[in-house]
This record gives C-alpha cells, sequence and structure tokens, in this order.
C-alpha cells in the first residue's frame, strides 16, 4: 500500500499534492459540491498498525467535538478502509513558523493577536476533553492575521514527543513541556507551556530554550531556564507564569486567556521575582543544578533546522526586538524531523523577499463560528434518515399489524442487544484503547447481552403496548373510529413506542451508530434521504389507502365479538346454574325454568 492516493479517495477528487509528512501525504481536494477541502492520507507505517488506527479512531472522534474559529475543524475520515484519510477544512496562509522565519517576530498587537486567538483555540480544546500534545509554530497557520491550530491529537498517535520504534525522536524538542521529556502523566498544562513557547517564538523568532544539542534543550527545558530577557518586557510575566516547571503552577486555558487579554504593551519593567505559585509563595527559579546528559532517557539525535531568514525588511520597526533566530546549517544530513503539518496546508519552502511594509490593519474580531454547511448536512441527513425509517416501520406496521409488529419487536431486541455489546466495546476503547481480547469478550458477552435485552424487554414490550391500548381507545372511543381502523393506529403506535418511550435509547442508539458508519459524506446521506424518504412516501399512502392486513390472525372486531358472545354465553352459564343449584337446595327444583 502506498500513499500514492488516486485521483479519487472516496466521495473527494484530488487536486494536487500539497505536502508531505510524517503522517502521511497531503493532497489538495475537492467535495462532492466542489469545496476546497484538505486530505491527509496516512503513511503505510502508521496504516498497518491496528492499534494506531483505533487511536486515530479515538482521536478523532474527539476532535470532531471540538467548535472554535482558532481551530481547523475535522470533516469527515476514514478510518477502516484500505487507504486511511482525514479530511479537514482547507485554510489557504502560511504557518507561524514561516511567517516569522520570513519576516521577522510579530509586531506587538499582533502578536497579542495571536496570543489571545490560541488561548481561546485552547480554551475550545480543553472544554472538549483533548490535549493537543503538539503545540508549536508549525501546528499555527495565520490566516488572514488570525491563528487558526491544527494537527491536534494527530501527533500523539504516534507518540511524536516520544521515542518512535526506530529510536528517533520526533517533533521540536524546543517546545515540549517538562513531564513530556520525564514520561510523565501528560495533562492539559502541557499545551498551555507549548503555547507560551509558541507565542515566545512569535515575540523573538527563536526557541526559549535556546538552541543546541538534544540534552542541552532538555536540560533547559526541566530546569525552567526560559531565554525571557529577550522577550518584549511586557510579555515576560505572561510568559513566566506559563512556563513554570510545575504543571499544577501554570494557569488554565482560562485563566491564561484573562491574562492574554490584559496584556499592555505600555509595561516596562519586570521583575522575576513577583510571580507567586498556586500557594502564593514567591518562586524563584533554581540555577544550581548541574546539567545532565539525560542519555537514560532519549538518544541523542541532531536535527536539521530551517535556513536562514533573509535579511530583516527595510521598514522600521515601532520598537526594539532581537533579529530572528537563525540556526546554524547542517550540511549533508537529511532531515530527520518530518513536517506535521495537517492535511491542507503547504509545506515551507525556500524563503521569500519579505513584502513592503504596509499600513497596520485594524483588528477586527472573528465571527461567531458555525460549523461548516457540510458538516450540517451529514449530522442533519444522519438523523432525518432514522426518523423516516421509523415513519416506513410505523406506516408498515399500520399496513400489517401483527405481522410487522412481531417483527418490530424482534428488532428492538436485536438493537439493543448490539448496543449493549457494541456500545461498551467503544466505551471501552475510548477508556484503554484496543485489546486483541475484545472480539472474545464480545463473545463471551453475547449471552448476558441476550439476556439483559430481554429482561428489559419483558417490562419495555408491555408499556409500548399500553401505549397502543390508549392510542386505539382514543381514536375508537373519541375518534369515533371502527374498532378495526383504531387497532391498525393503534399497532403503528405501538411500533413507534417500542424506539421513542423511556426505555427505548438503546435502539435509537445502535441505529444512530449504524447510520453514523455508514453514511459518512454529505452525498450519501441525501441519497439515503431519498430513498428512505421515497419509501416511506409509499408506505404511508398505502397504509392509508388500504385496509389492513390482519394475518396470520383475524381482525380484532371479529375476534372481539367472538369474546364477548362467549363471555354472554359464559355468563349466563354461571347465573343460571346458581339459580338451579338455589331452588333445588330448596326443593323447588320442579319449578326451575332451566332444568
Amino acid at each position: 500500500m502506498s500513499t500514492q492516493a488516486p485521483e479519487r479517495l472516496g466521495p473527494y477528487r484530488l487536486v494536487r499534492k500539497i505536502g508531505e509528512g510524517g503522517m502521511g501525504v497531503v493532497h489538495l481536494g475537492l467535495d462532492g459540491e466542489g469545496r476546497e477541502v484538505a486530505i491527509k492520507v496516512l503513511h503505510p507505517h502508521v496504516a498497518a498498525d491496528l492499534k494506531a488506527r483505533d487511536r486515530l479512531t479515538r482521536e478523532v472522534e474527539t476532535m470532531r467535538r471540538v467548535r472554535s474559529p482558532y481551530v481547523a475543524e475535522v470533516i469527515d475520515a476514514e478510518l477502516v478502509g484500505g487507504q486511511p484519510y482525514v479530511v479537514t477544512r482547507f485554510a489557504p496562509g502560511r504557518t507561524l513558523e514561516e511567517t516569522v522565519l520570513t519576516d521577522g517576530p510579530l509586531e506587538a498587537r499582533d502578536l497579542i493577536r495571536l496570543a489571545q486567538g490560541l488561548c481561546q483555540a485552547l480554551v475550545a480544546i480543553h472544554a472538549a476533553d483533548v490535549i493537543h500534545r503538539d503545540f508549536k509554530p508549525s501546528n499555527v497557520m495565520l490566516v488572514d492575521g488570525e491563528p487558526l491550530v491544527i494537527d491536534f491529537g494527530i501527533a500523539h498517535l504516534v507518540n511524536a514527543t516520544r521515542l518512535t520504534q526506530t529510536g528517533m525522536f520526533v517533533g521540536t524538542p524546543g517546545y515540549l513541556a517538562p513531564e513530556i521529556i520525564r514520561d510523565s502523566d501528560i495533562t492539559q498544562a502541557a499545551d498551555v507551556h507549548a503555547l507560551a513557547s509558541t507565542v515566545f517564538f512569535a515575540a523573538t523568532g527563536a526557541p526559549p530554550f535556546g538552541t543546541g544539542t538534544f540534552e542541552a534543550v532538555c536540560f533547559n527545558i526541566m530546569e525552567g531556564r526560559a531565554q525571557l530577557d529577550k522577550a518584549p518586557v511586557w510579555l515576560r510575566g505572561w510568559l513566566a507564569r506559563a512556563l513554570q516547571v510545575d504543571a499544577e503552577s501554570r494557569p488554565g486555558a482560562q485563566e491564561l486567556l484573562r491574562m492574554a487579554r490584559a496584556l499592555d504593551p505600555a509595561v516596562t519593567t519586570f521583575n522575576e521575582t513577583s510571580f507567586e505559585g498556586p500557594t502564593g509563595t514567591k518562586r524563584l527559579t533554581d540555577r544550581t543544578r548541574t546539567m545532565d546528559t539525560f542519555s537514560d532517557l532519549l538518544p541523542p539525535v541532531d536535527y536539521a533546522e530551517p535556513a536562514p531568514p533573509p535579511p530583516p525588511p527595510p521598514a522600521p520597526r515601532r520598537e526594539e526586538r532581537p533579529p530572528p533566530y537563525v540556526p546554524a546549517p547542517v550540511a549533508a544530513r537529511p532531515l530527520p524531523r518530518p513536517d506535521q503539518r495537517v492535511a491542507g496546508y503547504p509545506a515551507p519552502t525556500q524563503a521569500r523577499p519579505a513584502p513592503p511594509a504596509t499600513a497596520p490593519r485594524e483588528h477586527t474580531p472573528p465571527r461567531q463560528y458555525t460549523p461548516p454547511a457540510e458538516r450540517r448536512r451529514y449530522l442533519f441527513g444522519s438523523q432525518f434518515v432514522g426518523l423516516l425509517t421509523l415513519v416506513t416501520l410505523v406506516a408498515l406496521t399500520v399496513m400489517m399489524p401483527v405481522m410487522v409488529g412481531a417483527i418490530a419487536v424482534a428488532l428492538a431486541i436485536v438493537l439493543r442487544t448490539g448496543e449493549y455489546l457494541f456500545g461498551d466495546l467503544v466505551k471501552r476503547r475510548q477508556v484503554r484503547g484496543s485489546s486483541a481480547a475484545d472480539p472474545l469478550l464480545v463473545l463471551v458477552g453475547t449471552p448476558w447481552a441476550l439476556i439483559k435485552s430481554a429482561l428489559v424487554s419483558v417490562v419495555h414490550v408491555p408499556f409500548a403496548l399500553l401505549f397502543g391500548v390508549c392510542v386505539w381507545g382514543l381514536l375508537h372511543w373519541a375518534g369515533q373510529m371502527s374498532v378495526n381502523e383504531a387497532a391498525a393506529y393503534a399497532a403503528g403506535a405501538f411500533a413507534a413506542g417500542l424506539f421513542v418511550l423511556p426505555g427505548g435509547g438503546a435502539p435509537r442508539q445502535a441505529v444512530t451508530r449504524t447510520l453514523t458508519s455508514v453514511l459518512r459524506s454529505p452525498g450519501a446521506a441525501l441519497v439515503a434521504v431519498v430513498l428512505v424518504g421515497t419509501a416511506a412516501m409509499f408506505a404511508v399512502m398505502f397504509a392509508l389507502g388500504q385496509d389492513p392486513v390482519w394475518s396470520p390472525w383475524r381482525a380484532p372486531e371479529s375476534v372481539i365479538d367472538d369474546l364477548a358472545s362467549d363471555a354472554r354465553q359464559t355468563t349466563m352459564g354461571l347465573i343460571t346454574g346458581l339459580i338451579g343449584s338455589l331452588m333445588d337446595g330448596l326443593g323447588l327444583g320442579f319449578v326451575n325454568p332451566w332444568s
């Protein structure tokens, strides 16, 4: 299998290759309505790893919950086929890394705009219980001056901030949090540290913990030796809080956003000892420890750095800043740090001449974010298909109450059993990932799921039947319908009650899960709506235009008449028997008219 994708990939048409990174090949594509999307086709070594696919599935499902104008949304993903791919919305622009290396550090106003935008993105990401794990300048796009965070969750799939299977360190060490280097538990505080490091780069053009050997950079990170003196004075306090070595001492995303909104370029002094930790005690960075080689954690790695940027533009800056970071080029060595840019964002090319200075633009707040139209139609289509399927089932039950009603009961039991089995499996995988024992657990759990489903149905089916009887009474006595006609509609209400009444949540979730896995694009959802909607329309027309078929039973009216006749005969037999016994006891049996 190769990442060289064909001209079409699922419902998307591939236009051209726009990049390649450690995860896969990036293509510019068009969806069914001609809108530009970004498609990343995974590399074979990722696609062949079943655990990697499971973790990617879990991450993509989580990423879809994030809604923010500052986060690149995942539109679609195909994760089970032979050629897995992830689709995101396409946003033309340059990365923060390319912008700073080409044009130099950002101005104060643009820097505040960047910090606030990244903090708002982080608030949305953390609100969805997601940890980005790979904040860095190459994972931030600048679109009309606003930041757009990309590629979150994907780097964690291949442990991009840890050792890979070959021992190669993937990722940019200068933007790691200390707990990642220590291989400790990773929390959302790691994103706060990485975000501040990214803003530091935008302000200075250099990583916050210097350059050099991998060991030296990691030592500076773990010791908290950020080069804050290179950052603008008004920004140092914000950076110092977010770059604390202790994860618990860093502010949360919401607090970091509040601090970013209070940034003021007019501040001209900074006292490093004035920042207090969460306990209220002042914290000083310990500078007395000796540097460890960290050879027991990760092997030394040389990684190539970007080429030196061109001379700064002639336009004067409004405030002095250190020159952009210019690393020494490494000759005759391949680039081991793969470009982990998300699909749809071009890889950096050679440095371009700086544009002429222009008047600063007024900052306009971003418009309120709404999900892309494709995604809204996809969700609406899936929900609408489920509703139309239920309408079809109800109409068929009205036409053939006994036969289809029994099928509806069996279908509800099967769906409930499937949800108990596979719903629990999905929840387990979200917590601990995939396991080779999952098929065995499903097999062993099938009898218990059947028993559980049957026990619930023993209560739920009579409840739905009672609902149908109430509908029958309402239609027959209040609506003046015939017994048979009211009973047919009552059977339809019974079928609907199996899914919509309290207790029908498991079958509904099973239907939703099935439709979500089948309808993977707006086009598929539209086709399903047309087909199922047509079937529902004809089913409703036939249900309204013909008499119900009660086979293999009899019509309710005849059954009720027979029951009434039997009841009358039984009652009369009891009454006459009692009267005869009483008269015989009184010795008047000879005058008994029924003797």
